[in-house]
C-alpha cells in the first residue's frame, strides 16, 4: 500500500517541476506529455470514488484501466508522431494506430469482464514500444543534437520505454492473477511508474529543445 501512494504521489513532481520551469517547457509537444501526467494523476485519485459509487471493484477496475489505456495510448502516440521527421515513419505510426483503437473499444463492450483488460493493454505497450524504437532510428539517422541525451523528447521517450517494457508481461497476464498475486506484482507497476515520473521531472528540467539545436549548429558551423 505504501508503494502505491508513493506511485500516485511522484506524479505531482513532473507536474510541479513542469509548472515551476514553464518557460523550458512551452512547447507543445510537452503539453501532451503534462497532460498525460495529469490524467494520470486524476485517473489514480478517482479510482477509490468510482470504486466507492460502483460498489463493483472488479468492473470499476476494468473500465477505468481501459479507458486510461486509450487515453495514454493517444497521448503517447502523439507525442512520439509530432518528434518523428521521416515521413514514411509517421505513416507506419499512423497505420498501427487504425489496428489499436478498434481492439481497444471492442473489448470495453465485451460481454466477459475480467478484472483487467490485459489485451488492450498489450497491445499498447507493443505498439508505443515499437513506435518508440521508431523515434530513436529516426533521431540516430538524422540528429538534431550532438549528445541526444541532452533533449527533452529523449528522456521522456526513455521514461516511457522503460515503463512499458516492464509492464508488457504483467498486463498480459494480468486478467489471470488472483487478488492476492495481483497485490504482489503490481508492485512492478508502482515501481517503474515512480520511474517514469522521476524521468519526466527530468526532461521538464533541462533547457529548451530549440536552444540546444542552436548551440548544436553553431558549433558545426564554426567547425
Amino acid at each position: 500500500m505504501q508503494l502505491r501512494t508513493l506511485s500516485i504521489h511522484s506524479g505531482f513532481l513532473p507536474i510541479i517541476i513542469f509548472l515551476l520551469f514553464l518557460n523550458r517547457n512551452k512547447e507543445n509537444k510537452l503539453w501532451v506529455i503534462f497532460l498525460y501526467v495529469a490524467l494520470s494523476l486524476v485517473t489514480d485519485y478517482s479510482y477509490d470514488i468510482i470504486n466507492h459509487i460502483t460498489g463493483d471493484e472488479k468492473k470499476t477496475n476494468f473500465y477505468v484501466s481501459s479507458c486510461f489505456t486509450i487515453i495514454e495510448f493517444t497521448l503517447c502516440t502523439l507525442f512520439i508522431f509530432y518528434n518523428i521527421n521521416a515521413r514514411s515513419l509517421k505513416n507506419i505510426v499512423l497505420i498501427c494506430s487504425g489496428l489499436f483503437f478498434p481492439v481497444s473499444v471492442f473489448n470495453l463492450f465485451q460481454k466477459g469482464i475480467a478484472d483487467f483488460d490485459s489485451l488492450t493493454a498489450s497491445v499498447e505497450c507493443i505498439l508505443i514500444i515499437f513506435f518508440s524504437i521508431l523515434f530513436l532510428y529516426d533521431q540516430i539517422r538524422e540528429p538534431e543534437l550532438v549528445f541526444i541525451y541532452t533533449s527533452k523528447k529523449f528522456w521522456i521517450i526513455v521514461a516511457v520505454l522503460l515503463y512499458l517494457s516492464s509492464t508488457l508481461f504483467l498486463f498480459m497476464y494480468a486478467a489471470e492473477f488472483t487478488k492476492r498475486e495481483k497485490n504482489y506484482y503490481w508492485s512492478i507497476n508502482f515501481t517503474f511508474n515512480i520511474l517514469k515520473n522521476l524521468l519526466f521531472a527530468v526532461a521538464f528540467l533541462l533547457k529548451k529543445d530549440s536552444l540546444l539545436k542552436r548551440s548544436f549548429m553553431k558549433n558545426e558551423y564554426n567547425f
